[in-house]
């Protein structure tokens, strides 16, 4: 059995990851490596709104999720022009908890503290890693509170603790709000784990740490059922579904059923129209009582559409009904896309974007400085064969190990259909979106997952528990 080290030694470990990865990043920046601080991204309002309506605007908000929104506000009101700089120290503290989380996590899994340090210090010396890292998008936020969340889960179980229950908790609840992958029922899973894994003795209490939390999130959904009649953390979706339904019908067929009304008007657009396009096919009476986050056709101060205008709301609900349609009557066809889908999502998460290779890439300037060493590591890690691991193989010794036999069955089993059903939904988000970058965050999820998943059974269990 490993010695566990003592408390100095635990922090001395990541005080030497920590030195680590600054000096990486100290080492990227004298390489010339910037950070991309573009505030012109679909998901967010217009900055002016944000800095100086920042409640009103986030109340009106629906389009996506509010977190990314409610951050950019708060950097803005915070930092005024320096605005950037703080952006680019915050995402730098993300990949430091990235890394760190690996460690606990690796460290966990009883790895020597010499293979951990390398294997958290080679995962923040990726691309993704560095290029996200280095990038105002919610993929490094979502990732690092992922990594962090997974490691609380294990401190949580492992010492019973209401604070860290509560801290992985609010961490999903942030998560929740942030990004649209991580839905409501997403929670509801995390909290029946949370009660599944714990003894009944403490079932209470993970119950009472996740009170809160919860109730933001279902905040957020009740507030945009009452205000835009959607019971969803944002209104999105369905033209994100078109990428993967209607979008692929030829265009003479597409034409031919909007003709028939089979299909929406809406359907004949792009999903990346602005509202201009959408008020032209609109047949509807305009509203009169939206404010002006909603009726603003574009957000001025970065010269880009406003994509949570009223009418895409409106066109949301005809582009739902077009997917439903697609999918009743193209199943084959849809099941291929997916198919396709799940093939993409071992692709390498740097291209995700649709101007890769051109200038209007948001890496453009990553590519610049690191384009070759992006080259070699993508060549090497898909240029083989694909190696699915299941992270129920981890199982195995905390079978062995384990005191009580009836409970460790019960964890082994959970946690593999989790891991299951997690490989399968998130094959099916991947086709959904169309963004590749989604694999970066999953990625890391994967990875603390199994790391977790190796460790649950080895917490301390009284017999009969």
């Amino acid at each position: 059995m490993r010695e566990e080290p003592t408390v100095h030694g635990r922090w001395r470990e990541y005080a030497v990851v920590s030195l680590a990865f600054a000096a990486s990043r100290l080492a990227l920046h004298w390489l010339g490596l910037q950070f991309n601080f573009s505030l012109d991204w679909m998901w967010l309002s217009d900055p002016a709104d944000l800095q100086d309506r920042l409640l009103q605007t986030i109340y009106y908000f629906h389009a996506f999720p509010p977190g990314m929104d409610l951050f950019t506000g708060i950097v803005l009101k915070v930092a005024g022009t320096h605005a950037a700089l703080l952006a680019q120290i915050t995402f730098w503290l993300l990949g430091l908890v990235l890394i760190n989380s690996i460690f606990y996590l690796a460290r966990a899994c009883e790895l020597s503290a010499r293979v951990s340090f390398i294997v958290a210090v080679a995962f923040s010396l990726l691309p993704q890693s560095i290029y996200f890292e280095h990038l105002y998008l919610y993929e490094e936020p979502t990732a690092a509170l992922l990594c962090l969340s997974v490691a609380l889960f294990h401190a949580a179980l492992t010492r019973q603790s209401v604070r860290l229950w509560l801290g992985f908790f609010t961490l999903c609840a942030v998560i929740g709000v942030t990004r649209s992958t991580f839905h409501l029922l997403w929670l509801a899973v995390m909290l029946c784990l949370g009660l599944w894994f714990s003894t009944p003795r403490d079932r209470r209490r993970v119950l009472a740490a996740a009170c809160a939390p919860a109730a933001l999130v279902v905040a957020l959904y009740v507030k945009n059922l009452i205000v835009f009649g959607t019971f969803s953390a944002f209104t999105y979706g369905p033209s994100s579904y078109a990428h993967v339904t209607v979008s692929h019908l030829p265009p003479e067929t597409k034409a031919q059923w909007v003709h028939d009304r089979r299909l929406s008007p809406f359907a004949a657009l792009s999903p990346y129209a602005g509202p201009r396009e959408y008020l032209q096919v609109y047949s509807g009476t305009p509203p009169t009582n939206w404010p002006s986050q909603l009726t603003d056709l574009d957000r001025p101060t970065v010269h880009a559409p406003n994509f949570n205008h009223w009418v895409i709301l409106e066109a949301n609900r005809g582009r739902n009904a077009d997917a439903w349609y697609y999918m009743r009557t193209q199943p084959f066809e849809y099941a291929t896309t997916a198919l396709h889908g799940l093939r993409d999502f071992f692709t390498a998460s740097t291209e995700w974007h649709p101007y890769t290779g051109t200038e209007r890439s948001p890496h453009y300037q990553h590519r610049q400085v690191l384009g070759r060493y992006e080259s070699i590591v993508n060549r090497l890690v898909h240029g083989f064969p694909v190696v699915v691991v299941d992270p129920a193989a981890f199982h195995r010794r905390t079978i062995e190990r384990t005191e009580c036999p009836a409970r460790t069955s019960r964890v082994a089993s959970t946690s593999a259909s989790a891991s299951a059903a997690m490989r399968a939904a998130s094959a099916f988000s991947a086709s959904s979106s169309g963004i590749g970058c989604l694999s970066f965050s999953r990625s890391c999820v994967f990875a603390c997952q199994a790391c977790s998943a190796s460790t649950v059974g080895r917490t301390s269990i009284p017999p009969g528990a």
